[in-house]
């Protein structure tokens, strides 16, 4: 599946990832534990700029190791059971379908709309601490980054190996990590500007669920494995 369509559609959702209720709104929540002070301290103090710019890097690492782990745990399950490969296809299909209605608000997912957060108290940041807050909130963000995350994992379980299954999960984090390092870098004119980014979400959300739709009639039908043969 090692395709250009694939790489896209995993790029896009890192991007949209981005944008999703869990991380957007919360951006200076997250700027605040990256920096160790205040977002009205951020705004005004380059040196603080610098040092919560360099833990973002070790947050998205952080991110993208654990998104990495599971492409080669998706792709673990895919060979371990890999004589029901047929079965799971069509039920994966299915699956995104569903993922795909849900991005177009027909119906609400309660589970989705869910998230865990890790509180931290007095945080010093570091980077090696970065990194470890970078793994501790993905897992925060997994309920409600569900259908995204949970498309391009199953995406990646049927690529022909562990390398290109875990680079899939990989160009998912790049995907994500572009936006956030952007306003991590931009933090002052992100901060006064971030909640007008925030009004195109659901113009967002709706390319993402017919995109989602799109993938998983083409996994459903398997012609989504022909297309991809033909276009290599």
């Amino acid at each position: 599946m090692g395709s250009d369509l694939t790489l896209w559609v995993a790029i896009f959702n890192g991007f949209l990832s981005f944008f999703t209720p869990c991380v957007l709104p919360l951006l200076p929540l997250y700027f605040s534990y990256l920096a160790g002070t205040s977002i009205k301290d951020i705004e005004n103090n380059i040196d603080v700029q610098k040092t919560m710019f360099i833990n973002s890097i070790a947050f998205v690492l952080g991110l993208s190791i654990l998104n990495i782990t599971l492409g080669f745990g998706a792709k673990v399950i895919n060979t371990t059971l890999v004589q029901y490969e047929d079965i799971i296809r069509k039920a994966g299909g299915i699956l995104i379908i569903v993922f795909g209605l849900y991005f177009l608000g027909l119906f609400d997912i309660k589970l989705f709309n869910k998230q865990k957060r890790f509180e931290y108290n007095n945080y010093s940041p570091s980077f090696l601490k970065s990194l470890i807050l970078g793994i501790t909130f993905s897992f925060g963000w997994t309920p409600c980054n569900g259908p995204i995350i949970g498309t391009i994992l199953f995406l990646a379980s049927f690529e022909k190996n562990y390398f290109k299954a875990g680079g899939m999960m990989l160009i998912y984090s790049i995907g994500f990590a572009i936006p956030f390092l952007i306003s991590v870098f931009l933090v002052s004119k992100f901060i006064n500007n971030y909640k007008k980014i925030y009004k195109h979400f659901n113009k967002i959300k709706i390319i993402a669920g017919l995109l989602m739709i799109i993938m998983g009639i083409m996994l459903f039908t398997d012609t989504l494995s022909l297309w991809l043969k033909l276009s290599t």
